[in-house]
């Protein structure tokens, strides 16, 4: 399961008093550029400026808050804009808030925490916590927290060959990413839909070419569907392992 669970413990809220704040889904900074899920053209500042933004209220979405601080909306939702469908609640938050959120885990905070976190871990089991008592995605009598869906991040990728708690050393990148296959195989579905969400949404529409690529062969090897290909803009460095993708 990963040295990781959801319970009282560290406090990764917006009103934690240390570091552990940068994971809450209202962290913002003009540096982040996280995709908005479903139209992975544009990039957002915060997660929560991409979950208040895509709320259809009134008939209409307000894009300002993807570059703006993140706030709440008032008005009652007639569902969350995803591309050119209308989602339900449970629907928005596996094909919105848990890609953008792991986005900005893998990303923005990680970065900053990663050492922290393996120290923690050599200790004892480590909990996370926020200011929501709900960890059930399927649960909408209230809000998610997010500390439950960070725990499921960090354990699927904790024992990864991946960034960045992966100790070994590749000489290739195919064969990391053959790595990668082996190690999603041995996980459980639950792990595996989180450690999916890692490879084919952070790395897939990260801004580094490299990471693009590893995700394509990723893909490929895994035989991973999905329609998440489709909305992927290949570059000429990435377009050969786009297009093998597609190859049976």
């Amino acid at each position: 399961m990963g040295p990781f669970k959801w319970g009282k413990g560290i406090d990764t809220s917006s009103y934690a008093k240390t570091q552990f704040k940068i994971f809450s889904p209202f962290s913002y900074e003009k540096t982040y550029y996280i995709p908005v899920p479903g139209q992975e053209y544009l990039r957002a500042r915060s997660v929560e400026g991409i979950w208040q933004g895509l709320k259809v209220i009134n008939g209409s979405c307000d894009y300002s808050l993807l570059e703006r601080k993140p706030k709440k909306r008032r008005g009652k939702p007639e569902g969350h804009a995803f591309g050119n469908q209308l989602l339900d609640y449970v629907s928005a938050r596996k094909e919105i808030y848990v890609p953008a959120y792991t986005y900005h885990v893998i990303h923005n905070a990680l970065p900053k925490c990663s050492k922290q976190l393996e120290e923690l871990a050599e200790e004892g089991t480590v909990y996370f916590c926020d200011v929501e008592n709900n960890p059930n995605i399927e649960n909408t009598k209230s809000p998610l927290a997010h500390s439950a869906v960070l725990v499921n991040i960090l354990n699927a990728i904790f024992e990864s060959p991946i960034p960045p708690f992966n100790k070994t050393q590749f000489q290739y990148l195919q064969e990391q990413v053959e790595s990668a296959v082996e190690y999603r195989e041995k996980l459980d579905d639950n792990l595996k839909q989180y450690f999916d969400e890692v490879i084919t949404f952070a790395y897939l529409f990260s801004l580094s070419e490299l990471e693009q690529t590893f995700a394509l062969r990723f893909i490929k090897e895994a035989d991973i569907q999905g329609d998440r290909l489709l909305r992927y803009l290949p570059t000429d460095a990435t377009r050969e392992p786009y297009e093998n993708c597609f190859k049976r």
